[in-house]
């Protein structure tokens, strides 16, 4: 009622300012506009409002209200996971805001542009900003907007691994709301502290730290903390296999997310949900959740959901070996993470799409999908999709006896594991490496790279892969040709 009440007083009010040609009130009242009909779910609308009162605001030469809008477009592209039209728009507005002076809405603008770049996975670009934003709020004296740059800087940090750093900005950003008297700030601090213990599986923190996130903000008095609060536990519960009160969890925060009417959040859960049942092989269950999930996101028309959804569905197919759903989902995965722009999500699903073919056995379709995956690893610099992408092409070429190839590969992916100092990955390259020298009869490379490999688990208390071990015995054969004994080995694809 209220949502409507607004949207017919906003309406009215815009058909004075029309009549009365007060050009300033028209793109006051779109913006107006545009947030009551963002508040009612209704994107669309909201897009095409505020579009509009940019184009007015730009065409009277008002630059701080085209500003305005183009912050209010970010926030709703981001809303709907158009991250790419959302970063753009975040970014003009920041460069527009900070030549006119305005550095409270300059930095609001760098905590949109901030948030949407940790939603596409860039977290150097999110870390950056978010320092920025945190740096010009606090000495502007805006102390809960530095507590939450904080906070979000901490979201960066967690999705890094760098959990001491988000440990002590989230204990920063729940010390600055705590003294300011900002409850909600406090218990989303405190939220963020859980899930960082929760990453690091210290159960017995985490779940303190939600505790102390509802006592900072009663749940009686705000049902989406309420919810928030249940979807925490069930995520704590979930990871300790606590199975029962994980889906009691869930079943609570839905209920919540209902009274609350916010479905995005409604549909996060509905996958983990998904994810639960998944993991108890409750499969029929799964697909019923995440087909629920998926439904909300299209209603929504929210990209970011429908291909999390399509994930989670491909992963509940492949548990089952349905390949030919697996690989449907998977395609539509890939073609929405395209079109937003998602590019490290896009290399990921084609990897996956790589892997679903290889499995049956379809090596064309396989080498196509591996390298796409690592040309889009390579454009954005991620060095460990880009060698993973080269490991599985090695192994391909490897089982089609195409040994050169497979060399080459992994040869290129030892070197860039070695760059980012991955011992994992590079062992796993001279695990691939080794056996092709010996295929190919080159037993001087073989054993120089099994002398390099045997090392590498020597030095961190490991014992030696399967293939390195039986290299290893094979090359301290008399016979003159190791690789008549071959057969019945690791070395067989």
């Amino acid at each position: 009622g209220d949502d409507g009440s607004a949207l017919s007083y906003y309406q009215s009010a815009m058909d004075v300012a029309t009549r009365t040609k007060d050009e300033e009130a028209k793109g006051n009242v779109l913006r107006a506009l545009g947030r009551s009909y963002c508040f009612a779910s209704l994107y669309a609308e909201a897009e095409q409002a505020f579009i509009e009162a940019h184009d007015l605001y730009s065409r009277n030469g008002d630059k701080h209200g085209t500003a305005a809008a183009l912050s209010d477009l970010g926030k709703i592209y981001w809303i709907q996971a158009k991250y790419n039209l959302a970063e753009k728009a975040f970014s003009d507005a920041h460069q527009m805001l900070s030549r006119s002076g305005d550095q409270l809405q300059a930095a609001n603008a760098l905590l949109g542009l901030a948030q949407t770049y940790y939603s596409e996975f860039k977290h150097r670009e999110a870390e950056r900003a978010y320092m920025d934003a945190h740096e010009v709020l606090s000495r502007i004296g805006d102390d809960m907007g530095a507590a939450n740059a904080f906070n979000g800087l901490g979201e960066v940090y967690r999705a890094q691994s760098k959990y001491s750093e988000a440990e002590k900005v989230f204990a920063d950003a729940h010390e600055i709301h705590s003294r300011i008297g900002n409850r909600e700030g406090a218990a989303q601090s405190l939220r963020g502290l859980g899930h960082t213990y929760r990453a690091q599986s210290r159960f017995q923190d985490a779940e303190k730290a939600f505790n102390d996130a509802d006592a900072a903000h009663p749940s009686a008095s705000n049902i989406l903390g309420a919810a928030n609060q249940f979807r925490s536990l069930g995520m704590l519960y979930q990871d300790q296999g606590r199975h029962n009160e994980a889906e009691a969890s869930y079943r609570q925060a839905l209920a919540a997310y209902d009274g609350a009417d916010h479905a995005t959040s409604r549909a996060i859960t509905l996958l983990s949900l998904g994810e639960l049942y998944h993991a108890q092989a409750r499969y029929s269950d799964a697909e019923e959740a995440t087909a629920e999930a998926l439904a909300v996101a299209i209603s929504l028309d929210n990209d970011q959901l429908r291909a999390d959804a399509h994930s989670t569905l491909a992963q509940i197919f492949r548990s089952q070996s349905k390949h030919t759903e697996e690989v449907e989902s998977l395609i539509q995965v890939v073609e929405t993470l395209s079109r937003i722009g998602q590019h490290k999500g896009h290399a990921e699903n084609l990897f996956r799409l790589g892997s679903a073919h290889r499995a049956q056995g379809m090596h064309t379709e396989a080498e196509e999908y591996y390298r796409h995956a690592q040309a889009i690893f390579s454009s954005i610099e991620e060095t460990p999709g880009e060698a993973g992408a080269l490991v599985a092409l090695g192994i391909l070429y490897d089982r089609q006896d195409r040994h050169d190839e497979a060399e080459e590969c992994f040869a290129q992916a030892r070197v860039a594991y070695a760059m980012i100092a991955d011992e994992d990955g590079e062992a796993e390259a001279l695990d691939g490496l080794m056996k092709v020298y010996v295929l190919q009869g080159k037993f001087d490379d073989a054993k120089a790279a099994c002398t390099e490999a045997c090392e590498m688990y020597a030095q961190r208390g490991q014992p030696m892969s399967e293939i390195c071990a039986y290299t290893w015995e094979l090359l301290q054969r008399p016979e003159s040709s190791p690789q008549g004994s071959l057969f019945a080995s690791p070395f067989q694809s």
